[in-house]
């Protein structure tokens, strides 16, 4: 009997379950794999679906696991306990990598916790029905699940300042567009059955929508110059920039179906394309000059009216784009396939940073207003 086999004969689910989020926890999620699993194991693949079915029920079991692992607590009074609920699982969330990711992959995992459980109690015992204990207890914890871990206060960006946009791995069916009175960096229509698909860290917004059928759409604040970045493998983006001042987009990494609709540019602002990216559309308004550079492969180009199906080592501009201090220049690296750049976008005016008001008073959290409507609906009753 090899090492492999005898290595076969010791697996359980148990092991299975830690040695997976072990890996997790030193390489990520994305490194999670059948393979990758059995190789820490010392066993052959093969050996492992003798436990799990596939990867999908193993994040089931990783997401149990975790689950369980929340301990239980009370607090003095409802409030004090849903908080004090909420912070354990904030504080097991935080110890194990990617677990918030693992979880919200997994939902039905949130709902048969004791967590959950628990939590529905304590907001039972506040005076709502059933069913709202249900719905609320579901928004704390989604909340506290999807909340980037070490960052409860991202930090405040200087008015004016510019901030970056990356759509992440895996994400589809995202737009972007410019919003209105905004106060907030972003503003993204929240389902409370489902994690929120962006994140704010400093200057910089993660996206990363992996649920969801059609678009969903997030709103940018016009007081701030954007840095846009696409890193693949997406589907399906959408970039509706009109009335935004925009400093640069990278498309990259196998991103796919991107189509933008671009405003004046604000000075030279590159657009730069690497990494296999397929399926790109470029919207400017009309008489916007551009200059492009293709220095690898790429097949099936449309620049204006000038067309190409092989295409290498190119140059090319717009009438006077070269002599325009106003302009976008297109960046092609790596290989693309169908690309076309056009004159349709609308040309809205970049939005001027208009004067701030800071709010007054302390910001409350966002479990605090919560609960502050759930006490609202209670008093309402009496």
């Amino acid at each position: 009997m090899n090492e492999k086999e005898v290595g076969s004969t010791r697996l359980s689910r148990a092991r299975l379950v830690s040695e997976a989020l072990g890996l997790v926890q030193e390489e990520g999620v994305e490194a999670l794999s059948m393979r990758g699993l059995a190789d820490r194991l010392n066993v052959k693949a093969a050996s492992l679906y003798w436990h799990v079915r596939d990867r999908r029920e193993l994040l089931e079991l990783l997401a149990e696991s975790i689950m369980n692992g929340v301990p239980a607590t009370r607090g003095n009074g409802w409030r004090a306990s849903v908080l004090t609920t909420a912070a354990a699982l904030q504080t097991t969330i935080a110890s194990q990598r990617d677990a918030g990711r693992i979880v919200l992959e997994v939902p039905e995992a949130i709902n048969k916790s004791d967590t959950y459980g628990r939590m529905k109690n304590q907001l039972g015992s506040a005076g709502l029905q059933p069913v709202e204990a249900e719905d609320v207890a579901l928004m704390v914890m989604v909340h506290v699940i999807s909340r980037p871990q070490g960052d409860d206060e991202p930090a405040k960006l200087e008015l004016g300042a510019t901030a970056s946009i990356a759509v992440d791995y895996g994400s589809r069916g995202v737009v972007l567009r410019h919003g209105s009175d905004m106060e907030t960096l972003i503003r993204v229509p929240r389902d409370p059955a489902a994690a929120s698909p962006a994140v704010v860290r400093g200057e910089t917004v993660k996206v990363r929508r992996l649920r969801g059928v059609g678009h969903g759409e997030i709103e940018l604040n016009p007081r701030h110059p954007w840095r846009f970045q696409i890193q693949g493998p997406t589907w399906n983006t959408v970039i509706d920039a009109g009335g935004l001042d925009v400093r640069e987009i990278k498309l990259d990494s196998g991103a796919a179906k991107v189509e933008c609709f671009l405003p004046r540019p604000r000075g030279v602002v590159p657009i730069i394309v690497s990494g296999g990216v397929v399926g790109v559309t470029l919207h400017r308004p009309p008489g916007v000059a551009v200059m492009a550079d293709i220095r690898a492969g790429a097949v099936g180009i449309k620049l204006d009216a000038f067309s190409s199906a092989v295409t290498s080592d190119l140059q090319w501009e717009s009438p006077g784009a070269s002599a325009s201090a106003n302009r976008y220049e297109l960046r092609i690296s790596g290989g693309a396939v169908q690309l076309s750049l056009d004159e349709v976008a609308t040309a809205l005016p970049a939005r001027e940073v208009e004067p701030h008001r800071p709010p007054t008073g302390e910001a409350a959290s966002a479990l605090d207003v919560l609960l502050d409507g759930v006490e609202k609906r209670v008093s309402s009753r009496s």
